[in-house]
């Protein structure tokens, strides 16, 4: 289970939260995640997942990056392998500046295809009046002192379309705000897939690692995931009630108990 996340999964997580990203310098990646992959009897498959989020801001430079995202992406290790993801982040090189994101991104590792948020083809907006897009501004965020803000998102696909629905909601109830239609994947609607969430941070080797989460070590005041679901084929939700393979290592990530856990670190410890 290790090997797929820290290998497999982890060039793709990079490629869709780094690929902006320029430079001679090498560069650092750092995960602090829990996942699924199908089982090989095809007995249990899931289609999407939905988690609370508190969201946290940094100052960061050009080079470094943090958040926390869901990350669906196919289970084969094949050309063909298809990507979404969702969360909140900050990004320096990718926004322009250090405030907190909320962040969509799809790629096709077959057509090298894909960018981040709204800036080519791909999401398409609902109707409605929902007041969020992919990349605006998360406002206010959490402080470990004070008051926590929350977001919650919701990624599955429509049983009927095949799209990605992609759900939003800013300290309320995920509300659908777009999707992604199945005609820009390849093969992501049609295959099972693997479901990985958790907390990311990236830098060029000369800057100091970022903090990760709130920016404190589980357990007390370290930002979480909680609410999780799985949600089938049919679109029903399986709320998650026990533990999951996970991967970290410079950044800490808790066991999953009572649908939640606790993930990530200050930065410059890394």
């Amino acid at each position: 289970m290790e090997k797929v996340f820290s290998g497999y999964a982890l060039f793709f997580v990079l490629f869709l939260t780094g690929s902006t990203i320029g430079g001679c310098f090498p560069t650092v990646e750092e995960l602090a995640v829990h996942g699924w992959i199908p089982p090989d009897d095809g007995s249990t498959e899931y289609y999407g997942l939905e988690a609370t989020m508190d969201v946290y801001g940094f100052n960061l430079e050009h080079g470094q990056q943090t958040g926390g995202f869901i990350w669906i992406y196919n289970s084969d290790e094949t050309p063909a392998a298809n990507v979404i993801h969702a969360g909140w982040n900050v990004d320096p090189e990718s926004y322009n500046d250090s405030q907190t994101h909320f962040t969509t991104s799809w790629f096709v590792e077959e057509s090298k295809k894909g960018c981040l948020d709204m800036r080519c083809p791909g999401f398409q907006r609902t109707g409605g009046s929902h007041p969020f897009v992919p990349g605006q501004v998360i406002n206010p965020v959490s402080s470990t002192s004070r008051r926590k803000q929350y977001i919650n998102v919701r990624v599955s696909k429509d049983q009927n379309s095949g799209d990605w629905e992609i759900y939003f909601g800013f300290d309320g109830k995920a509300k659908i705000i777009g999707y992604y239609p199945r005609s820009v994947f390849t093969s992501l609607s049609n295959k099972p897939v693997t479901i990985v969430f958790g907390g990311f941070a990236f830098w060029k080797e000369h800057k100091p690692s970022p903090p990760m989460g709130s920016g404190i070590a589980p357990p007390k005041n370290a930002a979480s995931f909680s609410n999780l679901k799985f949600f089938d084929a049919a679109g029903n939700a399986h709320p998650i009630d026990h533990d999951l393979a996970h991967v970290s290592d410079c950044y800490p990530v808790t066991d999953v108990r009572d649908g939640m856990f606790s993930y990530g670190g200050p930065g410059n410890v890394c």
